[in-house]
């Protein structure tokens, strides 16, 4: 697993961590099991507080992407299907809204918008 971390973004080290291992989890890029680095590796590797990256482990453990068992780390937790459509409609509906909130604020159009959209998908 490579992580990285861009200090000069304006999202929070540990939110940035956080969005990385959680979309790598929904996409199934993380399989269930999987053992994550150990907090101090990661913190070392990337030059960051040890409390920034306990941070993103303790938020990803709350919303059911990791479990950690006491001696032996954090691992990527098991999604039932239900749970891991939640995650992704709810990542994916924010986005949509802050895009139409940005079209809507600079007078794009829908239709144009609708256009933009399935260019760039395909």
């Amino acid at each position: 697993m490579r992580l990285s971390v861009n200090p000069n973004d304006k999202t929070p080290i540990y939110r940035q961590l956080y969005e990385q291992i959680a979309s790598d989890v929904l996409s199934g890029k993380l399989s269930p099991g999987t053992p994550l680095p150990p907090i101090r590796t990661v913190s070392k590797e990337l030059g960051v507080s040890m409390i920034t990256v306990r941070s993103a482990w303790e938020m990803l453990e709350r919303d059911g992407f990791l479990v950690t068992r006491t001696g032996s780390g954090c691992f990527v937790a098991q999604l039932n299907e239900a749970h891991r459509q939640t995650r992704v409609d709810e990542r994916l509906s924010a986005a949509v809204d802050a895009l139409i909130a940005d079209a809507k604020a600079l007078g794009v159009e829908e239709e144009t918008l609708h256009a933009m959209i399935e260019k760039r998908y395909r």
